[in-house]
């Protein structure tokens, strides 16, 4: 019972500075005290499943690390843990693809923790030729960012880089995999000279400029969302992803990618 109380204590005390909070600020968001706060962090104290009820709650937790704090605490998590092909999770899969993906006139992906491709609808099949053809291989979406056929694709890579090195940097931070990544992507060169890039001004987007499978000029950024209320961590750390259109010219061509990919173009 020490050891659990320990390790609570000392993932308690690494969520309270990740928020930038004294134990007296937290304790007050708790509505406890400093001195129980503390002895919480020491392993002096044991938490009840209310007092973690909580700390979730005050603190925002994502599920995935809620579910760590109940079991380091003794108790069973309320949240189950589903494994990546459980029924459920396929489920909720479908769910996003029938009703989003397959609504959305644009290339639009799913994207597990790791930015692995789960789902994606015609026109993505479309906008991903030449960047991911053959092989039997789950599709990276990072994999795809750190070759050099996308780099050759990309009209303003010192521009664009930038952005796909700071989504690498915050994934690489939170999974030990994509630090694996990450690592690679240095190695291959990915990086040069990124820090070299100053700009006077930031805009208010940074679309990427690049070629499409048919040497088309696309000007695109993207939304990332996932969904609400979501109680699972497996679904939780998965990301839609939605191209969106910069232009008039760039919404012409991706509406183009959608009607042949439509089922009446293949009749």
């Amino acid at each position: 019972m020490e050891i659990l109380g320990q390790a609570f204590g000392k993932t308690l005390k690494a969520l309270r500075r990740e928020r930038g909070l004294s134990q007296a600020e937290l304790a007050s968001r708790l509505g406890s005290t400093q001195r129980h706060l503390s002895f919480l962090e020491t392993g002096r104290a044991r938490p009840s499943r209310y007092m973690i009820q909580r700390i979730e709650r005050e603190l925002a937790l994502p599920v995935a690390r809620a579910q760590v704090l109940y079991e380091i605490a003794g108790f069973a998590s309320p949240y189950r843990c589903r494994a990546e092909d459980s029924p459920d999770v396929l489920d909720a899969l479908e769910l996003i693809d029938n009703r989003l993906l397959a609504n959305w006139p644009f290339p639009a992906f799913v994207l597990d923790k790791r930015w692995t491709i789960l789902r994606m609808n015609a026109p993505a099949q479309l906008f991903l030729t030449g960047f991911a053809d053959g092989g039997n291989e789950p599709v990276n979406m990072f994999r795809i960012f750190a070759s050099e056929t996308f780099r050759e694709r990309v009209l303003n890579w010192e521009e664009a880089a930038p952005i796909f090195a700071a989504r690498l940097f915050r994934q690489a931070a939170e999974d030990p995999e994509m630090a694996g990544i990450l690592e690679e992507v240095r190695e291959s060169g990915f990086l040069d000279g990124l820090d070299e890039i100053y700009r006077e001004e930031t805009p208010v987007f940074v679309p990427v400029e690049l070629l499409g499978p048919g040497g088309e000029r696309l000007r695109l950024t993207s939304l990332l969302g996932q969904l609400a209320s979501v109680q699972d961590a497996v679904i939780e750390g998965m990301t839609i992803e939605l191209m969106v259109p910069m232009d008039s010219a760039t919404e012409s061509i991706l509406y183009a990618f959608r009607d042949m990919a439509s089922p009446k173009a293949a009749e």
